[in-house]
């Protein structure tokens, strides 16, 4: 684990969740089976909560990360949160190796094919007390959840966030792995939640409504603060006991819409953290995700 000087500030925010490499293909015309097709590779670094802490830092928050990696890639992957501004607070992994992901990009369709390595056997208790101490939010994700062999243990977490006075955020992640999950188990676990995220799709699995807004209204239910984002679109927002609809921000160029949703999350975290209410923090996150799909990979 390695250990870092952690501040206590209520614009502080602790991130919890998963660091991937990458590797990104951009294919640039169909793809032909059992034969070549053209296609940009490139290997990035990401996971969902770290590419999260990386914008947060670029917005000038202040972020601790919690993950595990392999154990020979603790220097590395410290490193490269160091470089972004990002506290690491990283656990080895002696058996397994750092999470990777091929993903396939064509046009705005991703494939993602997923190996979670090392971050399936993150473990929330091992964290030491004083880094959620003094902050302003934690941030978890499904991906820690879904796979993970005692997925209980975040709820835990959260409760151990809440109280020390901490808000927590909760993003779902992935419809594929939340279908194979559970969603009302899913729902279940993380409902101590100050604010949760979903896409579209996600919302219709988690509710089983017929509308976004009906998704809305049934996840409201549930938890104070609800965002439903909709791509092209814009988004929903749920804050004391109104709805509201947030137009998109349009992209200048589609390139890889790899790592959107982590940047809407930093631009809501980064609003909460500096005081904004939630319409304008969600209004700072739609543009971050429309700067993020103009460039290859998942960071800034």
């Amino acid at each position: 684990m390695v250990k870092a000087v952690v501040t206590s500030s209520p614009a502080r925010v602790v991130v919890v969740g998963d660091v991937i490499d990458d590797v990104i293909a951009v294919v640039h015309q169909p793809v032909r089976p059992d034969t070549d097709t053209p296609a940009t590779i490139r290997r990035v670094s990401g996971g969902s909560g770290a590419n999260t802490a990386v914008w947060l830092a670029a917005e000038g928050v202040h972020v601790d990360f919690c993950g595990r990696v392999g154990a020979h890639d603790v220097t590395r992957v410290s490193e490269e949160f160091i470089q972004a501004g990002v506290v690491p607070h990283l656990s080895p992994d002696p058996d397994r190796e750092t999470g990777r992901i091929v993903i396939v990009v064509q046009g705005d369709v991703r494939t993602m094919l997923s190996d979670r390595g090392a971050n399936v056997a993150l473990d929330p208790r091992a964290i030491d007390p004083t880094i959620l101490a003094g902050a302003g939010w934690l941030h978890l994700t499904g991906y820690s959840v879904f796979h993970h062999e005692a997925p209980e243990r975040f709820q835990a977490l959260m409760e151990s966030a809440k109280a020390l006075g901490v808000g927590v955020m909760v993003d779902a992640s992935s419809s594929g792995f939340l279908a194979d999950f559970g969603p009302q188990r899913f729902l279940h676990l993380v409902a101590g939640a100050e604010l949760f995220r979903c896409n579209e799709e996600e919302a219709r699995l988690l509710t089983d409504a017929d509308s976004p807004k009906q998704s809305l209204q049934a996840l409201a239910a549930l938890f104070p603060r609800v965002m439903i984002t909709r791509g092209p679109l814009g988004s929903l927002v749920w804050e004391k006991g109104e709805s509201h609809a947030i137009a998109p921000v349009r992209a200048t160029e589609l390139v890889d819409s790899t790592g959107a949703g982590d940047a809407y999350n930093a631009g809501i975290l980064a609003g909460l953290a500096k005081g904004q209410d939630l319409v304008g923090s969600a209004k700072r996150a739609s543009a971050l995700a429309a700067l993020c799909v103009t460039r290859l990979g998942a960071r800034p």
